[in-house]
């Protein structure tokens, strides 16, 4: 008798459940949806994109305007102000940059300009519970209405928790740099490795299996040999060891064995796409043998090789 109470009375809750995630699948709107612009044509301004994307493209603040919206809260004079925008993530992304973007410098109309990076981009649009705080957004309406010459605008770089000199008004071009890897440290020739010269190592591609803390998935994984790079940038021979810095200031340490032994890959492709920000790219470490499978093995984010 207790066991059927039970029973039911779990079927009465997977229901409810059920239920509640219909009506709000059913009833919550969309970002765009639930965002309005004002009314009338927005002010005739428009923003160049220039550097890493497929080709260089100039938007005009329509155009703009019709990508999708979102919200950014920030103090003004002590007060809060509600503006509206395009995350600089979604911006860059739309406007064709390429895989392997590094710097964003946001250029006033002016000269003034600030210099963030891809992953601060992407990162401030990561966790939706600090979403309508944190979002880097280029900015076009305040308070319900277009922003004008006089207001800052009409585009405006909000990007909270930064400097003033971050928030740059007037935006008419975002020029989108390279990612790079700098080999540092007791090497004799540094080296920076990018897109741009990546052909000057052999491509190595390995099947293997990866656990990333969410499940494992097992793909064929493309890289650079980290013993190849060491070797051209012409490592010390007292070196032992090397530090993996990640742009997010995590750090990991390898002694030359583990290089060698895990085959360690700078990675920059998954069955052959590149890697998204959501999977640690565009440049992480690849360790792909069975001891070394785990996520705290495989540093995303990565700058910096130093060699000691």
């Amino acid at each position: 008798m207790k066991q059927n109470i039970k029973m039911a009375m779990a079927i009465c809750l997977a229901a409810v459940i059920v239920l509640a995630a219909v009506l709000v699948i059913q009833y919550l709107p969309s970002q765009n949806e639930a965002i309005s612009l004002p009314e009338g044509e927005p002010p005739q301004w428009q923003v160049t994109v220039t550097g890493n994307v497929e080709q260089q493209k100039t938007l005009t603040l329509n155009e703009i305007s019709e990508m999708p919206l979102t919200t950014v809260v920030t103090k003004v004079n002590g007060e809060n102000v509600t503006y509206t925008g395009v995350t600089l993530f979604d911006f860059c992304n739309m406007s064709g940059m390429l895989w392997d973007a590094g710097q964003i410098e946001v250029i006033a109309s002016d000269g003034h300009s600030a210099t963030l990076n891809v992953f601060q981009a992407w990162n401030s649009t990561t966790y939706p519970y600090f979403q309508d705080i944190n979002k880097i957004t280029l900015v076009f309406v305040k308070d319900d209405q277009w922003m004008t010459e006089q207001t800052g605008g009409p585009v405006k770089l909000i990007a909270p928790y930064f400097s003033k000199e971050h928030q740059v008004e007037h935006v008419s071009t975002i020029n989108i740099g390279l990612w790079t890897v700098s080999i540092t440290g007791a090497v004799k020739n540094p080296i920076t490795i990018s897109s741009k010269n990546m052909t000057l190592f052999q491509q190595v591609t390995v099947e293997a299996e990866f656990v990333p803390g969410d499940g494992s998935r097992t793909s064929d994984w493309t890289g650079l040999s980290v013993m190849d790079i060491l070797e051209a940038a012409n490592m010390s021979y007292r070196a032992e060891k090397i530090v993996v810095f990640a742009i997010d200031d995590y750090s990991r340490n390898y002694t030359l064995q583990e290089i060698e032994e895990a085959q360690m890959l700078v990675g920059y492709q998954e069955n052959g796409e590149p890697l998204s920000q959501n999977k640690g790219g565009p440049f992480r470490m690849f360790l792909p043998v069975d001891k070394y499978k785990w996520a705290q093995f495989w540093v995303k984010f990565v700058t910096e090789i130093r060699v000691y």
